[in-house]
């Protein structure tokens, strides 16, 4: 028997965005929506909230990318990366 999934619902994902690997470093992409989504498997039912995005014209699990690495709050993606170089800046003052 092969695996069954079905979107029950969707909720909207404003402000939160996949992070991806490229290279080494992380990437952002912003998130359409999350899906909870309900996998059949010879009987088994398993319930999960996943991420999707834009990918060219269609929507896709934003999990299923080889480079994916988690969800995250815009804010805090962009904020972290606004304390590195600040952290930077003070290295450099320092030195």
């Amino acid at each position: 028997m092969s695996k069954q999934t079905n979107i029950l619902q969707i909720l909207p994902a404003t402000g939160w965005v996949a992070v991806y690997d490229e290279s080494g470093e992380e990437s952002a992409a912003s998130l359409v929506c999350f899906a909870l989504v309900e996998t059949l498997d010879n009987g088994n039912r398993q319930q999960e909230v996943r991420p999707m995005h834009a990918n060219g014209k269609r929507i896709a699990f934003a999990d299923e990318a080889a480079n994916f690495l988690r969800v995250e709050e815009l804010a805090e993606f962009t904020g972290d990366e606004e304390d590195d170089e600040e952290e930077e800046a003070e290295d450099e003052v320092d030195a």
